[in-house]
This record gives C-alpha cells, sequence and structure tokens, in this order.
C-alpha cells in the first residue's frame, strides 16, 4: 500500500509547509501512526485484502528532516486475525531542500526500505523467508506561478535488490506524481495531477514483476477553519501486469476509475488526525471485475 492518507494531504500543502520548515532553524519533530485496510468485495482465496498498519517519527532542522517508518503489509484473514507478515518492513528517508525563495521550493530525498517476507505452505507451516531492499532517490519540486496557481509534484526512482525471485519485484520502479493547483479562494482549491507508477528490469531477459499504471488524479480541497475536506478521483488511463509471469507471460490488462474522501482536523495544539474512505470498480481482461474499498485512518501529534 501507499500510504494513501499521507500522500493527498501532503501533496496538497507540500509547497506551503517546505516554505515554513526553511525560515525555522530550530528542532522540529512529529510522530504518528495509521492504519489503511483494502478490501475487494466477495474476495475468498486471500480471505479479505490487505492491511497495513505503520508508525513513523520525523525529525527537521533547517533544511534537513529525516523520517523513520515502521511497516506491517500483508493478507489479512478476519476469520481468525493471522497477519501475512510481521511487523518487519522498516524505511529510512532522509530529505534535502536545497532551494528556497517565495516562488519556489526545490528539495531531494533519498531511502531505504526493507520489504520482509514470511512465506506459509497450504497448512499453515513456514515456508521461508525473503528480505529485499528499496533504494529511493526522488526530487520533489514546488513553483508558485501567480497567487492563483502554482505546479508542484516528486519524481522517484527505486531500485530493488535481493530475493527478487521469491517476492516478485522487478528490479527498477519509477513513480511521479505532478500537476497545477488552481487556487479558488480561501476555502476551495482544486488540484489536477497526472500519476505514473512503471516497474521494469534494467535486464532484458527478465520479466518479472513488470507494470505500468497511469492516472489522473484531481483532488478538491474545502478548507473549512481547522477541517478540510477533501474530496478526489482518480481516473485511470492505463494498467497492465504480469505478476504471473512464471505461469503467464502476457500481460494483464485493467480498467478503474476511482472517488474518494479525505478528512483532517487539526487541533491546534500540534494533534492532527485523517480519516479517508475510497471506492474503486475495477475491470480486467482475463478476470472477473471486482468492487474495491479502501480505508484508512491516521494521527500525528508535532512538537
Amino acid at each position: 500500500m501507499k500510504r494513501l492518507l499521507q500522500s493527498a494531504a501532503l501533496i496538497a500543502c507540500a509547497g506551503a509547509a517546505c516554505v515554513h520548515a526553511a525560515e525555522d532553524n530550530s528542532w522540529h519533530f512529529s510522530i504518528g501512526a495509521m492504519y489503511e485496510i483494502e478490501n475487494i468485495e466477495g474476495q475468498a482465496d486471500d480471505k479479505d485484502g490487505l492491511y497495513e498498519p505503520s508508525v513513523w517519527f520525523n525529525a527537521s532542522l533547517g533544511d534537513w528532516s529525516m523520517t523513520m517508518t515502521m511497516y506491517q503489509e500483508g493478507a489479512a484473514d478476519y476469520s481468525n486475525f493471522t497477519r501475512g507478515t510481521y511487523f518487519n518492513r522498516p524505511e529510512l528517508d532522509v530529505r534535502y531542500q536545497f532551494y528556497e525563495s517565495d516562488t519556489a521550493v526545490f528539495g531531494f530525498t533519498s531511502g531505504v526500505r526493507n520489504y520482509g517476507y514470511h512465506f506459509k505452505n497450504d497448512d499453515g507451516s513456514n515456508n521461508g523467508t525473503a528480505n529485499t531492499q528499496r533504494y529511493k532517490f526522488m526530487p520533489d519540486y514546488f513553483l508558485k506561478i501567480n497567487d492563483s496557481w502554482s505546479f508542484s509534484g516528486w519524481l522517484a526512482y527505486y531500485r530493488f535488490i535481493n530475493d527478487l525471485a521469491q517476492t516478485g519485484y522487478s528490479d527498477s520502479r519509477v513513480e511521479t506524481e505532478t500537476g497545477f493547483t488552481w487556487r479558488i479562494n480561501e476555502t476551495f482549491s482544486l488540484q489536477t495531477n497526472y500519476y505514473l507508477e512503471r516497474g521494469f528490469n534494467t535486464d532484458s531477459d527478465k520479466n518479472n514483476g513488470e507494470f505500468s499504471t497511469q492516472e489522473m488524479r484531481i483532488y478538491l480541497p474545502i478548507a473549512l477553519g481547522s477541517t478540510t475536506l477533501t474530496p478526489y478521483t482518480r481516473l485511470g488511463l492505463d494498467r497492465w501486469t504480469n505478476w504471473d509471469w512464471s505461469e503467464d507471460i502476457d500481460r494483464e490488462d485493467h480498467d478503474y476509475n476511482r472517488l474518494g474522501l479525505l478528512y483532517a482536523y487539526d487541533f491546534n495544539n500540534g494533534l492532527s488526525m485523517s480519516l479517508e474512505y475510497a471506492y474503486e470498480w475495477e475491470h480486467h481482461n482475463d478476470a472477473a471485475d471486482d468492487k474495491f474499498h479502501y480505508a484508512g485512518i491516521g494521527v500525528n501529534y508535532a512538537f
């Protein structure tokens, strides 16, 4: 999963947040936790879906910031509360903001994340482990065009190593979300972004875990004092996968669209929280159609 609660909120306010951080050279900290869950209606083979709890700690000083996050991601069987993996997916990111002015902000993040897996046989017995490391290199940017318009986004390159045959990952991946924000007034804004995630292998003889996802992501943040409501949609432009490369080399095409709502509340004492729900309808060229649900809850304390 993608820490969707944070992504929607942070992308909408990244420029302003970066500017304020650069103006203050004292230490700032935050701690938080999030619980995300994904479900497909009628899903049976892998029980009820996926869930990902996470906890994080962030420290920033001047142009530097560091975030440490611990994830657990895996299949959830709600009938007996078993977990597909343990809480063993740490991530460390370090960001340096190398330029800031009244009209532009540029930063660069590097980081590493471990993907841990504990495989099981059909009878529930252990069947080995795998650990894949992902290295991240990501510039981000914010450009103020005028008082109403701005352009912002990020572009990440990931490199995966170790146990790729067991985990099914390709060795490389690019991901980006970028677009324009129109500040209509103090209450309403409209943000339209292009999103791309593409998994590929640098070795032409390999095709494990390759995929492509392209979307238009449209947000409508509504600021109501301490409350921000953000209806959003994801319009699928193109998606294909070949996760079954070992048995079927043909790519599977998908058609999908999503509607969601993010609710965020600032208690104005360092504490903030967010709730999110999204519904997605999916069509697969070699499988039945799906109805997909996402929900998440997060809390953060800054000091």
